[in-house]
């Protein structure tokens, strides 16, 4: 099945989360507090401006001081090195790992192009440099000690993972009818034909199990990479980056690509993709229980099933070896879901 991609610049407005909520209220409600729905926010929000404001950061190496500050329910960057101040449009991130505000601008052929600023917020309620902006202030001047300039077609690539609908005329993006995060149709193609086929007493909509596991991971993988758009000497398990791209990892393990060799008496159960873990409609399970059992629908003494580990009980918690949190940054891990035996 094709790839949702770049359907988000459609001219066509995609059905709202309230209208499908008419029928699927359950999954609606729970989608609310759901990371994927909150991967980007307007900074003038409250709970952005509590987030930031008031805060300040000081690079290293006596690098600039940055605050940021609310200024009549808007969201502005002041530093001791640059004299004018910059107001944050967007925050990208929904939190859960970071959040990285964005000023946007009109570039003199009139389409959006935008700054991502060299410092983001933190679950530790701290201001930190942003991943993979580390470079130091040093190396630039003026407002780019700040922010890294973005050109309009990696500031339309960055938008596009992080909307459901992104309308634009000629290049500028109307950010006013923009309708923010991850929602129903970006992943649910189709939503208005869906309900015109529900009034008419049918119901036509694409499945997610319908799809094989790898189409279920790379429809993830449109924005959290996939391995086919990496080359061969960037598929190394020891290249820390790779830690942020979970679908890459995930479909270079060999659970994953040896999945249709296990055989157990219910079928479904081991099936291997992004949503056999996680809800996407919810927030990720924090207790480790939980995975374990997913690893032990695979894992077994049984004829067919995949091996047990030789070292620890299969009860014990294996994701500490097999799927370890790796710090990216100070205030910064991501789990590293290319499960190996690591030696």
């Amino acid at each position: 099945m094709p790839l949702p991609g770049r359907k988000v610049f459609s001219a066509n407005r995609p059905p709202t989360m309230d209208q499908c909520a008419i029928c699927h209220s359950d999954v609606c409600e729970a989608f609310e507090t759901a990371p994927h729905r909150l991967t980007l926010t307007r900074a003038a929000s409250p709970d952005v401006l509590e987030h930031f404001a008031g805060k300040s950061f000081s690079f290293e190496n006596d690098g600039p001081l940055v605050r940021y500050e609310n200024r009549n329910g808007e969201l502005w960057l002041v530093s001791t090195t640059f004299p004018d101040s910059l107001r944050v449009d967007w925050i990208f991130g929904s939190g859960q790992h970071a959040q990285t505000p964005v000023s946007v601008l009109k570039n003199p052929d009139g389409r959006t192009e935008s700054f991502q600023h060299r410092v983001s917020w933190y679950p530790t309620n701290t201001l930190g440099v942003t991943p993979g902006l580390e470079a130091s202030p040093d190396m630039h001047e003026g407002l780019l000690q700040l922010v890294q300039p973005e050109d309009h077609v990696i500031t339309m690539d960055c938008f596009e993972c992080h909307v459901t609908h992104l309308p634009h005329n000629d290049g500028l993006i109307n950010e006013a009818h923009i309708i923010a995060g991850v929602g129903c149709d970006r992943c649910h193609p189709g939503g208005h034909n869906h309900m015109a086929s529900v009034e008419d007493g049918a119901i036509s909509m694409e499945r997610w199990s319908e799809l094989s596991p790898l189409e279920s991971v790379n429809r993830c993988g449109e924005c959290h990479r996939r391995a086919d758009q990496l080359t061969e000497s960037e598929l190394n398990p020891d290249r820390p980056v790779l830690t942020r791209f979970a679908s890459v990892g995930l479909t270079m393990s060999a659970c994953f690509q040896q999945q249709s060799a296990v055989k157990v008496d219910q079928p479904d159960l081991n099936r291997l993709d992004c949503v056999t873990c996680h809800d996407p409609h919810r927030p990720a399970v924090k207790d480790s229980a939980f995975y374990v059992r997913k690893c032990n629908n695979c894992h077994g003494g049984d004829d067919g099933m995949a091996a047990e580990c030789a070292s620890q009980p299969m009860s014990s918690n294996c994701l500490p070896c097999h799927l370890p949190k790796q710090r990216m940054t100070d205030d910064l891990a991501f789990t590293d879901h290319w499960i190996r035996v690591r030696k």
